[in-house]
Parts: C-alpha cells; sequence; structure tokens
C-alpha cells in the first residue's frame, strides 16, 4: 500500500513537471499586452466533488484572486487561465493532488500562418499532500498561491505606464 501511495505522488509530480510552458522570462515575454482573460477549470473527479471541490467554487476562487492581484477577467475574452487538478486517492491516508493553473493563448505557425491552435504560454503547478477532511483548504490555498503567481507575472510583464 505505501509503495501504491509513493508510486502515485511520484506519477502525479512527473505529471505536474512534464507542463509545457513554466513561468521563466520567455513564458513571461507572452504576457505583454495581455489585455484580459476568462477562467476556466476541468471538472475535478468524483471523490473532489464529493469532498466539497467543485468547478464553479474552483472558477470563483481563481476569478476572485485575480481580480484582487489586479488581472483583468473577461468572460468573453479569448484567452483563458484554466485550472486542472489531477488526483492520487488513498483510503483513510493522505491524497496527492496536483494543481496547474495555466495561461492558453492562440498562436499562428510562422512557417504555416494558416495553422492555428490554443496552447499553454505560461504555467504554474503544485503538488498537494493531503488528508480527504482537509482537502478543501489545501486546495484553496493552493490555487490562491499559484492565481498569485500569475497575477504577479501578469503585473511585472504590462506595468502601468
Amino acid at each position: 500500500m505505501v509503495r501504491r501511495i509513493a508510486f502515485s505522488i511520484a506519477l502525479l509530480g512527473l505529471v505536474c513537471t512534464l507542463a509545457a510552458a513554466s513561468d521563466g522570462p520567455i513564458e513571461r515575454a507572452t504576457l505583454r499586452g495581455l489585455k484580459a482573460v476568462r477562467v476556466a477549470v476541468d471538472p475535478p473527479d468524483k471523490e473532489l466533488q464529493q469532498a466539497g471541490i467543485t468547478t464553479t467554487k474552483l472558477a470563483a476562487m481563481v476569478e476572485q484572486r485575480l481580480q484582487k492581484g489586479g488581472v483583468p477577467i473577461d468572460r468573453e475574452a479569448v484567452e483563458f487561465v484554466g485550472l486542472r487538478l489531477t488526483a492520487a486517492h488513498s483510503k483513510k491516508k493522505p491524497s496527492a493532488v496536483c494543481l496547474m493553473l495555466a495561461l492558453y493563448q492562440n498562436i499562428t505557425l510562422v512557417r504555416d500562418p494558416k495553422v492555428k491552435a490554443t496552447i499553454e504560454t505560461w504555467s504554474g503547478d503544485s503538488v498537494v499532500l493531503s488528508p480527504p477532511e482537509l482537502f478543501i483548504e489545501a486546495i484553496s490555498n493552493t490555487v490562491n498561491q499559484l492565481a498569485d503567481q500569475f497575477a504577479e507575472a501578469w503585473r511585472q510583464s504590462n506595468p502601468k505606464p
């Protein structure tokens, strides 16, 4: 059982670290000129939903924290900040949850301007180990930290004149 939990945590850590973008200078450069974002949240798994973690609550948390950090929210914006939770559950033991907050933007290929795609251009992630009774608090704190990280990156890339 301990091996399975350790494997699950390692796998979640790998999933988080294999993300395409991060929070470096190149990724922050893609935030320059970004006027507003909308928020999208992938539905959490059933066990997280049973613990009270819903798409609606998560989206509201991200929106409120981004607005508090100075990031304009526009529900009609093309660019969006997406939140994804991936969990590895264990009965009566702490479970691991990987949270990833990422900015997605439309891009056009230089070699073929007819090819367009929506890709992740900035991201932050974290793995939380928590017993089920503390999921809401642990996930809320981590969502706030990731949203604050994005807001800081956005502010540094878009200084007020």
